[in-house]
């Protein structure tokens, strides 16, 4: 969940699941250090009362999840950056009921099984080296879809 949903948690956040004593949750925390799948910093400047915060940055992982654009999101460029990511997860983990599409190709897909044109979808233009690339729902927050409404999840900070 964590790395669908922004790449970043909290011991609190995971520590929440039914059945996860804080004391598993620091062990397979220490695990994924170890084993250099993740980090464990403390929040940026100006964060405080959250504990520290653990980043998952193995590129590996992601393709495990078969989650590989995911991987531009292993790094955190700014407070609120990281503040939005982890509010998104709180709330994602907060509705365990909503059927979230985490990957880019999975919203885009939901939208035009709806009818809705990809052109008129939140996107944003990128330039670089590669060329131009074109995201849909580039901030990757959180969006859930079913049969009676979407629920977009936006922290605006």
């Amino acid at each position: 969940m964590a790395c669908l949903h922004g790449g970043v948690f909290t011991r609190a956040q995971w520590t929440g699941f039914p059945g996860c004593h804080p004391e598993k949750v620091r062990r397979a925390v220490l695990a994924l250090v170890a084993q250099g799948l993740a980090v464990e910093e403390a929040p940026a400047d100006g964060i405080r009362g959250i504990g520290r915060v653990c980043r998952i940055h193995a590129r590996k992982v992601y393709r495990a999840l078969g989650a590989g654009e995911f991987f531009r999101r292993r790094r955190i460029t700014s407070r609120d950056v990281l503040m939005r990511r982890l509010l998104a997860l709180d709330y994602v983990l907060e509705r365990p009921r909503l059927s979230w599409l985490p990957t880019e190709a999975e919203k885009v897909a939901a939208f035009e099984a709806l009818g809705i044109e990809r052109r008129i979808l939140p996107q944003r233009s990128y330039r670089g080296a590669a060329g131009n690339i074109r995201r849909h729902f580039h901030l990757g927050l959180p969006l859930a879809l079913d049969a009676e409404r979407a629920v977009f999840v936006y922290m605006p900070l």
